[in-house]
């Protein structure tokens, strides 16, 4: 790799889409981005535009999706602006994650070896801020990198030029199990995932759950909307033939329990209903 494009942290692109209320902080950290030579663009993902007049103006740019294609949709919209303008790397946020700025670049760092695959998604380890705990599994290494099968969108990065191999996010899909599809489509299609061990996100997961049972078994609280996307989206994962067994199985195990603590332990019982109803019935997206 040419040095001095490798040394100009300006030829790296920040993509956060954004939707609903603003976290606490977000403009601080946009300008600690900002400061660190990262290029930021912003999607207003809202069905109607909610952001452009709210404060949220800086050296920065401002785009406008209208929540088509949901958070894929909005991510989608941001990588091919991206692209347009030429920047090399590609880093994916969402508005309630935090990666230190100095250390996003560090994420670039396994494109700097010979040990792996160059074509490779990169991603933080991820700390969750509600359970105090790093999500995932994870296993001691005597390198900072560790091989995953999957990645979070938030933090993923990975080069501009192998966007078109590694292809659009899944828009029909919305939001659940969006990175899952994604994520499994691109090692089918020969890229590696890492994990950084040395980037932490901290990354809120919804909201805390009401019921303490529920939060004892690791469940937020998510809209009944959510639920029918992921109940839709599972049935749609377990049709494609690159998502392993395994993922699978234990993905319909929890649907098999998920939908009773909705109806059991929720507000909103009525519409949580409908959502499982529909979430078992509703057409599945297309093939991706």
């Amino acid at each position: 790799m040419n040095q001095a494009v490798w040394s100009r942290p300006y030829q790296h692109a920040i993509v956060i889409p954004l939707f609903g209320v603003l976290p606490e902080g977000l403009l601080d950290y946009l300008h600690s981005l900002v400061r660190c030579g990262l290029w930021v663009v912003l999607v207003d993902n809202n069905p109607q535009p909610l952001h452009g007049q709210s404060g949220l103006v800086g050296e920065w740019e401002m785009l406008y999706n209208y929540n088509r294609g949901g958070i894929a949709g909005g991510l989608n919209y941001g990588i091919n602006h991206v692209r347009q303008l030429g920047w090399e790397w590609i880093t994916l946020l969402d508005q309630d994650s935090r990666i230190p700025a100095d250390q996003i670049c560090r994420l670039l760092e396994p494109w700097q070896t010979s040990a792996f695959n160059c074509q490779l998604i990169v991603g933080p380890s991820i700390w969750d801020e509600q359970r105090q705990i790093r999500h995932g599994r994870w296993q001691a290494s005597n390198t900072a990198f560790e091989e995953t099968r999957l990645l979070i969108s938030s933090g993923t990065t990975f080069r501009s030029s192998d966007w078109p191999k590694l292809g659009s996010l899944h828009e029909d899909l919305f939001i659940d199990f969006v990175d899952h599809a994604w994520c499994f489509r691109a090692q089918a299609r020969g890229f590696q995932l890492l994990q950084h061990a040395e980037v932490i996100l901290k990354q809120q997961f919804g909201a805390e759950h009401p019921n303490r049972l529920c939060r004892r078994l690791g469940l937020q609280l998510y809209s009944p909307e959510r639920h029918f996307y992921g109940l839709r989206n599972l049935r749609w994962l377990c049709l494609q033939p690159y998502i392993p067994l395994d993922l699978k199985l234990k993905e319909l195990i929890k649907m098999l329990i998920k939908p009773w603590l909705w109806l059991l332990f929720e507000p909103q019982r009525l519409a949580n209903l409908n959502a499982v109803v529909w979430g078992l019935m509703a057409p599945l997206p297309r093939n991706y």
